[in-house]
């Protein structure tokens, strides 16, 4: 990405993140901050897997319309933010070590992907 580019994802970056702060309600609007700056923390620090742990009440929070629009924040940042994938955890009264198993198979599958990618896992 060109300078022009980075300039100009920031600038929509930050218009869509003031429409946001006035769009949410104060708990999700802290929530998407939270999971932000996990990301951030996570890029400043080359890790391919950002882990943020959510509350039962900020699962709830989280909903598909959330979901949308953090996806279309992260797009902004750039090629990392189109590679995001989401697992919010939530069970569904199935076998616990079915989710383990469906967990690391998506882990073993966006490591490869990464890889692929030439980043590192």
């Amino acid at each position: 990405m060109n300078e022009h580019g980075f300039l100009e994802s920031t600038k929509q970056f930050a218009l869509y993140l003031s429409e946001l702060q006035n769009g949410l309600d104060p708990e999700s609007y802290d929530l998407l901050l939270r999971i932000l700056k996990g990301t951030n923390d996570a890029m400043v620090h080359r890790n391919t897997d950002i882990d943020i742990a959510l509350s039962p009440r900020e699962q709830e929070l989280f909903t598909p319309e959330f979901g949308k629009q953090l996806q279309q924040l992260l797009t902004l940042l750039g090629p990392l933010g189109t590679q995001t994938f989401v697992d919010v955890g939530t069970s569904t009264g199935t076998d616990p070590d079915q989710s383990d198993s469906e967990r690391e198979r998506l882990r073993r599958e966006v490591e490869a992907i990464a890889k692929a990618s030439g980043l590192e896992p």
